[in-house]
């Protein structure tokens, strides 16, 4: 954990401590003193750090430099707070009126000060003299008893093609797919990876593949190598040569790598191979050995594993890597019952108490084979019986962290290969309660807000956030539930058992800590020593102070919430969605460290005017809050980027009094309700945010709508837009309450969403190139929108709801919508039918249907062979769904090829 803190406590002291301009005689001497001492050891800490498990000396020194990067990091933040709080008492005029006393003053601020940070320098030195004291001066240098804990391990995972798995389940379809890929690919050479987390039971399936009859009687020559962590390219070459080539050890050892790469490349260009790669942990691997293949355009392949997709890419960017999927509960009880069985030599099946245990044992498992695998072992060796199982039931989680060889270590490697600067981001995973789905855009900001992440040149500090979270997930340490219709992630989740691994790891590094509501008494002790800290479903009824506290995530909190901002001096950031709150804190005002304001979900109905006083605030979320008027303190937040107003009542558009300054960094604003009553200055107040990327509009859009489509055509890094209008109605005609607006030069924008009436369709050229998702919803259009929008050549996701087309008849003609992969048409009551020509979206994979009144299956969806999934919802008055189901009627078969239904 220190790898991570000492760059954190480094950039600080060269940035906001020096910009706060100490001014006593040696405190900027001896702050550059501290941060080039803490520079030096960062040098060290990323092999302690991978070593500390195994050996106590490092482990304590580790602990020590963490120690001490926490204090330097408390103090400039007690700093800055206390400086701050001087400034607003008015010092300066103090001064003018009491010199005497302001002097007094600063001499003891200047005393405290230094004795700071002549404590911090002491503690350092000692750091320092304590390497040579317990012999780890030179750590880059395995300690024996690491090295044969990781050598055991190692042995543990060395794969054999020869060893099977008697209980293989839940693979039959990945070995189909995999082995015609396989034997019936492309001619020329290609590389199949299988990736995932660890435990996820790659190398089986690599196995099953393997030694089948298919590969057995397709190719010449078959290997199997095990790489691993701690791999050497010579080595992997020999093991290769010997097993293709018979060569003798003798004559290995006389091989130089060249030699190596070249005579099995020579071996196997005559040959159609199958080489297998178990265990890649660097892309480095793949080119120090790629040369040996040879591409003979006859059909051999290469097959590896790996947790990492980005290696799995590097190696073969033509072949989509194959992830298998975990366990559904099914699965996982069959593969349990199958485990013990064998175990016990049972000749019948289970007694009959284990099917009720051991279904709730393998729930906490989240389908991952190693641990039910691990848990079966453990459960075949105890007694029988019911109280035994309720035992382990009980406990699993414990019980899997003490078979670590198996389990826990294996899932753990995969933490410390991280790079430093994502272990904090995957440790952060340990807030949110299990089973969790999390925003991405959420998580994106927390990290932002938490200081993890670190900016990389011109680039928006949130996109770098995001492949932070993209790395995560291709080092399979994340679990991607949603995608948005361009590829990023909208949805995350953690795997239990890495979540479990996450909360050790955090609590033990005084990262995080998690107070549940059936245990909060006994966790109100651990409050000052933690970082941040996650209440779930209760808020503990402590009134002490804690000022090391960095964070507070609040999570299903079943009752009121009355936050007591001064005892969190130093929060960045203070979460507090879907908790109850008649009323914020006044105090919050003095939480000038504050990054990340989440009010979501609290219906709170009103801000104190000290909200101003956050001059660090980047992210002010207000959605579901019943907070109105607009507070014009909003304004002022010269560092807000991510604004989002509420979305259950209009809030008014613009304060009383605009500052001539504002808000020139906003990338986010969702929410802005526009109407009759809106100030005619909106327009300057508008046209000075031009840094926009997320926009959300509602209201009456055409009371203004001249002044803001030219507002809109100039935010060029604008990606998503919403405008939910309402209409205008004169005395002699009612408007159409969506504008048209000339979007076509808007290149970022990939996703709309309009809602409320439209008088037609827009023409073709309005729309952005490369919109790829568009939602219409009670749009209210006579004439079937189709025929233009299928003219849309990047648009991928179309989504039709609520009366958004109010005509009988749908038709999707041929050549139209060429990306497109999902249609969903929703509560469009007067549509009757959907016609799909031939050669119309040929990318479809899923269409659904709810709530519209079709009378027939729809028509043409027989030659979509794309098509994956077909979701029928209520049809009121007819019963295709039914029909469908039953996989019956006179239309079954043009969509007997879709599954599932």
């Amino acid at each position: 954990m220190a790898e991570y803190v000492v760059p954190l406590v480094v950039e600080k002291l060269a940035s906001q401590l020096m910009e706060e301009a100490i001014s006593l005689s040696k405190g900027k001497e001896h702050v550059e003193w501290i941060e080039a001492e803490l520079r030096r050891m960062q040098c060290f800490l990323k092999d302690a750090d991978a070593k500390q498990d195994k050996d106590a000396r490092i482990s304590n020194w580790v602990v020590d430099i963490r120690e001490v990067a926490f204090d330097a990091d408390d103090f400039i933040d007690t700093y800055i707070y206390k400086t701050n709080g001087q400034r607003e008492k008015g010092l300066v005029m103090c001064f003018k009126r009491y010199s005497h006393l302001f002097f007094l003053c600063e001499l003891v601020s200047n005393f405290k000060i230094n004795k700071n940070i002549s404590r911090i320098k002491s503690k350092i030195h000692e750091i320092a003299d304590s390497k040579l004291t317990y012999g780890i001066e030179n750590i880059r240098q395995k300690s024996e008893g690491a090295t044969l804990t990781v050598s055991e391990l190692q042995e543990r995972r060395i794969s054999s093609p020869h060893h099977f798995e008697d209980d293989i389940i839940g693979l039959d379809e990945d070995i189909k797919i995999l082995e015609s890929q396989l034997i019936y690919g492309q001619s020329c050479g290609s590389v199949l990876s299988i990736i995932g987390m660890a435990g996820l039971g790659k190398t089986t399936l690599a196995k099953m593949i393997y030694h089948s009859n298919g590969i057995k009687n397709n190719f010449d020559c078959c290997a199997w190598i095990y790489v691993s962590q701690e791999y050497s390219a010579e080595e992997v070459l020999r093991d290769l040569a010997k097993k293709v080539m018979g060569f003798s050890k003798i004559e290995l050892e006389k091989m130089h790598r060249e030699d190596l790469v070249e005579e099995i490349s020579k071996f196997l260009q005559r040959r159609r191979y199958v080489i297998v790669l178990d265990d890649i942990w660097k892309k480095q691997v793949w080119d120090n050995l790629k040369d040996a293949f040879p591409d003979s355009k006859n059909g051999s392949r290469i097959m590896l594993t790996t947790r990492f997709k980005d290696i799995a890419i590097h190696a073969d960017p033509r072949s989509p890597p194959h992830e298998p999927s975990l366990l559904n509960d099914e699965e996982s009880w069959q593969l349990l019952s199958r485990k013990i069985s064998l175990q016990w030599n049972a000749v019948t099946s289970l007694p009959p108490w284990t099917d009720e245990l051991g279904k709730k044992i393998v729930k906490k498992c989240g389908g991952l084979p190693l641990a039910i695998v691990v848990l079966g072992g453990l459960l075949s060796r105890r007694e029988a019986s019911y109280s035994e199982w309720l035992k382990v039931l009980q406990s699993v989680h414990w019980q899997l962290r003490q078979d670590t060889i198996q389990c826990a270590d294996i899932l753990a490697l995969s933490y410390f290969d991280l790079p430093f600067y994502l272990k904090p981001c995957f440790l952060y995973f340990g807030l949110f309660p299990e089973d969790f789905e999390i925003s991405a855009s959420r998580l994106i900001l927390l990290w932002v807000a938490e200081g993890f992440v670190q900016p990389r040149g011109q680039e928006p500090i949130e996109d770098v956030s995001e492949d932070y979270l993209e790395e995560l997930v291709g080092r399979s340490m994340v679990q991607v539930a949603t995608r948005n219709s361009n590829g990023r992630i909208k949805t995350c989740r953690m795997h239990d058992l890495l979540r479990e691994l996450a909360i050790a790891k955090a609590t033990e590094d005084r990262f995080l800590h998690v107070i549940h509501g059936e245990s909060r008494a006994g966790s109100i002790r651990t409050l000052s020593r933690s970082r941040r800290l996650a209440i779930h479903f209760n808020f503990p009824p402590s009134k002490k102070t804690t000022m090391n506290l960095r964070s507070l995530l609040c999570f299903d909190l079943n009752e009121p919430v009355k936050v007591q901002v001064k005892r969190f001096k130093l929060l960045r950031v203070l979460d507090l969605e879907g908790s109850y709150i008649s009323k914020l804190d006044s105090a919050i005002g003095k939480l000038i460290h504050l990054r990340y304001l989440g009010l979501r979900g609290t219906w709170l109905k009103n801000l104190p005017r000290s909200l101003r006083y956050l001059s660090n605030l980047e992210t002010l979320d207000l959605r579901s809050t019943l907070i109105n008027p607009f507070p014009d303190e909003i304004l002022r937040l010269q560092q807000l980027r991510h604004l989002y107003f509420s979305d259950v009542q209009p809030m008014v558009s613009i304060p009383p009094t605009i500052p001539s300054t504002y808000l020139p960094d906003l990338q986010t604003l969702k929410g802005l309700f526009i109407s009759e009553i809106s100030r005619s200055d909106i327009e300057d107040f508008l046209s000075k945010l031009t840094t926009m990327r997320s926009l959300s509009l509602h209201g009456r859009l055409c009371i203004k709508k001249e002044h803001l489509g030219n507002w809109v055509a100039k935010l060029k890094s604008l990606e998503c837009l919403k405008l939910n209008a309402t209409r205008l109605m004169t005395e002699d005609t009612i408007h159409a309450a969506v504008p048209e607006w000339d979007l076509s030069c808007l290149t970022h924008l990939y996703k709309i969403h309009l809602a409320g009436s439209m008088q037609k369709m827009f023409d073709i050229q309005y729309f952005p190139t490369n919109l790829s998702e568009l939602t219409l919803t009670q749009s209210w259009l006579m004439e079937d929108p189709m025929k233009t929008l299928g003219k849309l050549r990047s648009l991928r996701v179309l989504k039709l709801k609520h009366a958004a087309y109010v005509g009988r008849e749908i038709t999707c003609s041929s050549g139209g919508f060429v990306q497109l992969q999902l249609l969903k048409l929703s509560f469009m009551n007067s549509v009757e039918s959907l016609r799909i020509e031939e050669g119309a979206m040929p990318n479809l994979r899923e269409l659904e249907i709810v709530q519209c009144k079709l009378k027939i299956v729809p028509r043409g969806l027989w030659p979509v062979q794309s098509l994956k999934s077909l979701k029928l919802g209520f049809m009121p008055g007819h019963d295709i769904g039914l029909k469908i189901q039953e996989r019956e009627g006179e239309n079954w078969y043009r969509i007997e090829h879709v599954l599932p239904i």
